[in-house]
């Protein structure tokens, strides 16, 4: 399964379905694909972490529900504070 795949399935069986993947990237040392994830907000999209596939199609890190939330939290705080 192509790694973008895997991580949109994982992202709306565990997150929600306001995460997306974005573009993976290889990482050739490690041998694994790094896909950011974005979340939908009134302002735009948001970057609120990163998931790590192996070569297989095996999540190897994702960060948990409350973790994206509380970056979230943190971006759109900070955006809110320049306005």
């Amino acid at each position: 399964m192509d790694p973008v795949s895997r991580v949109r399935d994982y992202l709306l069986d565990n997150v929600g379905h306001m995460t997306y993947p974005g573009n993976a990237s290889f990482d050739a040392a490690a041998q694994r694909w790094c896909i950011p994830v974005f979340c939908r907000t009134a302002r735009g999209s948001v970057v609120v972490g990163d998931v790590e596939v192996d070569g297989q199609g095996h999540i190897i890190f994702a960060p948990g529900r409350e973790e994206m939330r509380r970056r979230l939290k943190e971006t759109t705080a900070a955006a809110a504070a320049k306005s």
